[in-house]
């Protein structure tokens, strides 16, 4: 959370935080140097800085080159809880310190200012009478009199105790789910990669169980799905009694999903307590409204292997053992081996692998282009300009294959460079064709993290581009923030060596958290994309409604154009434009175009 005050460019947050009358002040010096006298002139300055400083809404505490205290204005008296003529003339340490957010050591502020090492604005916590760590912002400017041997210093301090709290709200709702309170698929995942590095470094011993829910269906269909959230509550307040909450992690997953991490403890152990957890299940006896119904779950039990890379994996390899366990009538647990031959042959390795090459010889990928529209209404109204391209995959039949079936399947064998690179390429000699200039179209690509971990592909796209000979500015590239997380450094290379060309960058499936606002500040990228299960849900969710409004402000502050997907009907348009939100995608402005004819529409 420290971070988020660090993110906010320093030149817009300064014009916030020295507000009207202290500008106007350090104008009025100048005045004043050219119609007094020099004897006057410094008595003249302090009056104007005084008077100027009584009604900003910042505390300002001034201070000599010895740190000793000579003014605060008013807002500084309620803050630190002296007046004026008790604070004059005490050493500010006397008053208030300021913390470092992370390592809790003192911050030297008046020591850097004097080294002409003054931030623009900074985040600390402030220690005084009756205040521990409140949350502040802060920025020092020297005061320079005439005929003075030295400069004064001036501390404005603002409180961010409010935005802190509400930035601590916004981080737990997108990190839990709102039904139930347990840790949703995303926060689960952040405590999954930390069980990861455990295991890997220092051989720790945890195991994951995915439950799902045998009767869900049924229950929904006969009691309604009041009925069905009533039975979800009541499963996961079993569960919890299930678990051993100093150690273990609970989160619900899905619809009628949960996970359950069994932490430092043997898999034999661990596989007792599945066991008994599926006992539980089965002896649980459901009612509401009268009806009854048994409750049983399909359970798959995963023991954190060393060469388990990543959560997704994880979780996948789950996914697949625990569709086995359906497969054989549910209320079971099956346990997930590496080489299980029913895992492989349900994950369809064999399958996919084929289909997937004999796509790529028979050319069988096509690609789409989605229109990214302002929001504006005048700009609404004009012609498309700016797309996300799409790749689709066409069977034997000429019958589209769901991208939610082919691009997972290319992740999990390692296909996804070779499909990124088709991508580009084909992309890039397609935009040959275009013509038209003003207003030059943008066509964003996404790529794979595997792509961003190839050290030869950021040198592909060069060349590609470099051969077609084509605008770089038609060329956006969206990456996920969990790949730009994943390697921080590798992505910021990415980014600066093809924006140094003229191509623009789009940061996809953008979170509200205060670790996303963190990563940011080191991104330059040119556009944020918003996670659309908050656009999806932004007319009826007062927390995802909260959520797009955050990033939108966060990302304006910092100069960089907000898309909103999933933008499916008109109420949501209306709403994202009450909201600023620049640019929308989904349905409810075009469904993705064939590649060829949004072409034509840019051939002059």
């Amino acid at each position: 959370m420290a971070d988020f005050f660090n993110i906010l460019p320093n030149s817009a947050m300064l014009v916030l935080l020295l507000t009207g009358g202290v500008v106007l002040a350090i104008a009025g010096w100048s005045w004043f140097v050219r119609r007094h006298s020099r004897r006057q002139l410094q008595l003249a300055q302090q009056n104007m800085l005084v008077s100027a400083l009584a009604d900003v809404q910042e505390a300002a505490i001034l201070v000599d080159a010895n740190g000793m205290v000579g003014f605060i204005n008013p807002a500084a008296e309620k803050i630190l809880k002296y007046k004026i003529r008790s604070a004059r003339g005490k050493h500010f340490s006397d008053l208030f310190a300021l913390i470092e957010p992370v390592t809790h050591n003192p911050v030297p502020w008046l020591d850097k200012a004097k080294r002409n090492d003054r931030p623009m604005l900074r985040h600390a916590l402030l220690n005084a009478s009756g205040l521990n760590e409140v949350q502040m912002t802060y920025t020092v400017q020297p005061i320079t009199y005439e005929d003075a041997s030295q400069p004064c210093y001036m501390l404005l301090l603002r409180d961010q105790t409010e935005l802190y709290a509400l930035q601590l709200r916004l981080d737990h709702a997108e990190m839990h789910d709102a039904h139930t309170r347990l840790l949703n698929r995303k926060g689960f995942e952040l405590r999954l990669k930390v069980a990861i590095d455990q295991v890997h470094k220092h051989g720790v011993k945890h195991s994951f169980c995915l439950i799902s829910m045998d009767q869900f269906k049924l229950v929904n269909d006969s009691m309604g799905h009041t009925g069905g959230d009533v039975l979800i509550e009541r499963i996961a307040d079993m569960l919890k009694d299930e678990i051993d909450g100093r150690r273990d992690v609970l989160a619900r997953l899905g619809g009628d999903e949960f996970g359950i991490l069994f932490q430092e403890i043997e898999p034999s152990v661990a596989i007792r307590a599945a066991e008994h957890v599926r006992r539980r299940l089965e002896q649980y006896d459901f009612q509401w409204n009268k009806k009854r119904q048994k409750v049983t779950a399909s359970i798959a039990f995963v023991p954190l292997y060393k060469n388990l890379r990543t959560p997704n994996r994880i979780l996948s390899d789950a996914d697949v053992a625990c569709r086995i366990a359906k497969s054989r009538g549910g209320n079971r647990i099956h346990i997930y081996k590496p080489n299980d031959q029913e895992i492989l042959k349900q994950q369809g390795t064999i399958v996919w692998l084929g289909r997937l090459k004999k796509a790529f010889e028979a050319g069988n990928f096509r690609l789409v282009a989605q229109p990214i529209h302002p929001l504006e209404p005048a700009e609404f109204k004009k012609p498309f300009c700016h797309y996300e391209t799409l790749v689709r995959l066409y069977d034997e039949n000429n019958q589209p294959v769901p991208p939610d079936e082919f691009i997972p399947a290319a992740e999990a064998y390692s296909m996804m460079p070779r499909l990124d690179r088709w991508v580009v390429s084909k992309l890039i000699q397609t935009l040959k064709e275009v013509t038209q200039k003003v207003p030059r179209p943008v066509f964003a690509v996404n790529l794979s993290g595997q792509s961003l971990d190839e050290p030869a592909f950021l040198q592909f796209v060069l060349d590609e581009i470099q051969t077609a000979g084509i605008s770089p500015g038609m060329l956006c590239f969206e990456i996920t923030e969990r790949v730009a997380i994943h390697n921080l450094e590798l992505a910021q290379h990415f980014i600066e060596t093809l924006k140094g060309l003229g191509c623009s960058f789009s940061l996809d499936d953008f979170g509200t958290g205060v670790s996303s606002f963190g990563y940011l500040k080191s991104l330059p990228v040119d556009y944020l994309k918003i996670d659309g299960s908050f656009i999806k849900d932004i007319a009826n969710d007062d927390v995802a409604n909260a959520m797009v409004r955050s990033v939108n402000q966060v990302g304006h502050l910092m100069g960089v154009k907000v898309i909103a997907e999933y933008v499916e009907n008109d109420r949501v348009i209306q709403i994202l434009r009450e909201i600023g939100v620049d640019f929308g995608q989904g349905y409810g402005i075009s469904k993705p175009i064939p590649i060829e004819e949004v072409i034509r529409n840019h051939v002059i």
